[in-house]
């Protein structure tokens, strides 16, 4: 499924490991660029057949131009936002280059923004237009299962899933790099605490793009939608533990934090 090649591309599956462990990203180039050429393919096979099923967007090749509207106007999006000096990101550090791994997130975060732009005069209702944008960058309800029974089985299988899903998470925050994310570990593991791990980060590429185009909240169709707690069923319930998101920076927080703790058995 897309989201399963999607979430490869960005690094989803190295549960090994560590944050800040090495500077070069485990996926070579050439294998991100073929994925994130296989994401997109799907992408746009899910856009047009929901195009195709709402009134307001189909009809005498209407998916088709959108379709296309969006692409191009995400490829100007992403001239603007993955070169450097990279000054949307807000820090005084001047950025002289952008890897490939960090360019995924910079090509993913413009699409969404050019989706949004593009069907907003067609779907005027802001809430389902959000709910698509979910669906099509990692809710969609099949895939979700496909992905958390993935979760599931490694949890099954580990001696300590609370130690498992930390590597989890902080695969997550190893893949997303120090370009556009700050992932620091806040809090971790001790015998006299549930807490197996809490991360934190004050600054987010996907917040700090949408943020540029004065629309935040769109961050909560794609990282906050889609990365870390989502990954487990009911938050890990079954396995004794929970995952949580304590803050979001989509939501107007000073920062994004992640919790994994152990609960009674």
């Amino acid at each position: 499924p897309r989201v399963l090649r999607a979430r490869m591309s960005r690094g989803w599956l190295p549960w090994h490991r560590q944050v800040g462990r090495s500077t070069t990203h485990w996926l070579s180039d050439s294998w991100r660029v073929w994925l994130d050429q296989t994401e997109h393919a799907w992408w746009r096979r899910g856009m047009l057949s929901a195009l195709r099923n709402d009134h307001r967007t189909s009809g005498a090749g209407r998916e088709e131009t959108l379709a296309s509207a969006i692409e191009t106007l995400a490829g100007t999006l992403e001239e603007k936002y993955g070169r450097p000096p990279l000054g949307w990101l807000g820090d005084d550090n001047v950025r002289t280059s952008v890897s490939s791994a960090d360019l995924s997130h910079v090509r993913q975060a413009c699409r969404v923004l050019a989706t949004h732009k593009v069907l907003s005069p067609f779907v005027t209702d802001e809430t389902k237009l959000l709910q698509n944008l979910r669906e099509r960058n990692g809710e969609e309800q099949m895939a979700r299962k496909i992905l958390q029974t993935g979760v599931a089985s490694a949890l099954w299988m580990s001696k300590d899933p609370a130690l498992t899903a930390s590597r989890m998470v902080r695969a997550m925050a190893y893949d997303h790099g120090s370009l556009g994310w700050a992932w620091e570990e806040t809090k971790k593991n001790t015998d006299a605490d549930a807490t197996a791990l809490e991360v934190r980060t004050r600054k987010c590429l996907y917040h700090a793009i949408f943020s540029a185009e004065n629309v935040p909240h769109l961050a909560t169709t794609t990282c906050c939608s889609v990365d870390g707690v989502p990954w487990f069923p009911n938050q890990g319930e079954k396995f004794h533990i929970n995952v949580t998101r304590l803050k979001a920076l989509s939501q107007g927080d000073d920062a994004c934090v992640l919790r994994v703790e152990r609960v009674g058995k």
